[in-house]
């Protein structure tokens, strides 16, 4: 009888035993669910990356090697962007020293936007020094903002909506921007676009997109591009160490994270400033790039 109270004791101790465990084990992953949702809603979504690569050509002229480009995108302002963050965010662009600066669509989360908040985005913006030009092409939430045109005329970007500007730096010998719209809202029409193409005699080409959804129609056309800098995918927004992007979309397509490389073709897509629907990041500042081209004969 007194070795069965015993077992009977040991076999309870041992039950509160696993029980404590198993407690002590389910708080912890209440604490840190909750940690990871505080940090992705709060923490995450501010701060910003600076982003660097170089990227080497044998087609770019030797009067472009050096220059220096930054793009960023998907601002998407009165999501978790405001005031304050656009303009560390110009702050930290004009610290850079750009020679060419791009911007790859989605100005604003919310179309209904105040007057005061429309001249401040306009001043910041103006604010953006570069050597050579500021270009822009626009996302699918530019078209229901009225004033968008009216607002990056304003702040002294070039809107290049199936067009493409000439651009010459310190000699004759030029490279070329081309800017797409979002395929989901216009067609885009390659043959404006690209109405200086020589195969003959090709110089360096740069096309802006915003979505990865546009960029199938280079892939799918015989035009040969050295560089594409896109957006909108938030590179996932949250991206979950050993299995990547979680929150994406149709529009993002196959092109949602940094960096691909189609044959002769760099495309990076940037993880944007701001936030969509679930307004959270997680191993994913908010970020902009720079990019430094290297002429390689």
């Amino acid at each position: 009888m007194e070795k069965e109270d015993k077992k009977e004791k040991k076999e309870e101790k041992e039950v509160k035993k696993k029980k404590h465990i198993f407690l002590k084990f389910f708080i912890f992953i209440i604490l840190l669910a909750c940690s990871l949702y505080f940090y992705a809603k709060y923490l995450g979504v501010k701060g910003l990356v600076v982003k660097e690569y170089r990227i080497n050509s044998e087609i770019l002229s030797d009067n472009f090697d050096g220059i220096k480009i930054v793009h960023f995108s998907d601002l998407l302002y009165k999501s978790t962007v405001d005031l304050n963050d656009l303009k560390n965010i110009v702050n930290n662009i004009n610290r850079l020293k750009p020679d060419i600066i791009v911007y790859t669509g989605d100005l604003v989360s919310d179309s209904k936007i105040s007057n005061d908040d429309k001249e401040k985005i306009i001043e910041y913006l103006s604010n953006l020094n570069a050597n050579i030009g500021k270009y822009i092409v626009m996302g699918e939430n530019d078209y229901s903002y009225s004033e968008y045109e009216y607002v990056i005329s304003k702040s002294g970007f070039t809107l290049l909506d199936n067009s493409y500007e000439e651009i010459y730096y310190k000699t004759n010998d030029p490279i070329y921007i081309v800017g797409l719209p979002s395929s989901i809202k216009e067609q885009v029409k390659l043959e404006d676009a690209f109405k200086f193409y020589n195969e003959e005699d090709r110089k360096y080409i740069i096309c802006l997109v915003h979505d990865g959804k546009t960029i199938k129609y280079i892939d799918e056309s015989s035009y040969e591009v050295d560089l594409i800098l896109g957006g909108h995918s938030l590179n996932g927004s949250i991206d979950v160490p050993y299995y990547g992007a979680l929150i994406l979309d149709e529009l993002s397509d196959k092109y949602y994270s940094e960096h691909y490389e189609r044959g002769i073709t760099n495309i990076y897509i940037s993880s944007g400033l701001g936030t969509r629907k679930y307004k959270y990041r997680f191993n994913n500042k908010p970020s902009i790039n720079l990019y430094r081209l290297k002429a390689q004969k």
